[in-house]
């Protein structure tokens, strides 16, 4: 067994940080909702609605009316709430910085961060190790490719257990985004 794999923690860290990380499941460490499963009545405005192609921007020029978005969305997306694509391009994520409230598609996965920092989250999901873990979690099978939610859930990585650890990752790792 190797230093590496006896040492549960990666060698570049921030200074001062030295606690072994941990395998944990997606599931644990935040609650995973799809969006609506219908094609919407789309209006010309109203709340926002989201699909697999807005991930980038997680803006749209398609809308739904209040009263529908109040009465079909049990799971509202809320700021700082991480949106993974989990039909066709799979596993691409993006963070909800806006307070305005979103609705979305079923080709959408809503991420709630339980007790989490949620850029470090989003990064967590983006990291290669996690990614290849959605990946075998696809179905291979079906076209166009896609994950279940539950699937999502089941996800598991390493991750720092240490709060303070996790908001300098993802603060760092944000900032170098920025710069891109």
């Amino acid at each position: 067994m190797s230093n590496k794999e006896r040492r549960k923690a990666p060698v570049l860290r921030f200074k001062g940080f030295t606690d072994d990380w941990e395998q944990r499941k997606l599931g644990d460490i935040a609650n995973v909702y799809d969006g609506t499963h219908t094609t919407p009545d789309y209006q010309k405005n109203g709340i926002m609605f989201l699909s697999v192609e807005n991930i980038d921007t997680l803006t749209s020029k398609k809308f739904i009316t209040k009263s529908d978005y109040l009465e079909n969305y049990k799971h509202k997306p809320e700021y700082h709430d991480i949106f993974m694509t989990r039909i066709g391009s799979i596993g691409k994520t993006n963070i909800l910085e806006t307070h305005d409230p979103r609705a979305f598609y079923v080709s959408l996965a809503l991420i709630k961060p339980k007790d989490i920092d949620p850029y470090y989250l989003k990064y967590w999901l983006s990291s290669n190790t996690t990614q290849k873990e959605i990946w075998r979690r696809t179905l291979q099978i079906a076209f166009p490719q896609k994950i279940n939610k539950d699937e999502i859930s089941k996800v598991q990585s390493s991750i720092s257990k240490s709060k303070n650890e996790q908001y300098n990752i993802g603060q760092l790792l944000n900032k170098i985004d920025h710069l891109l």
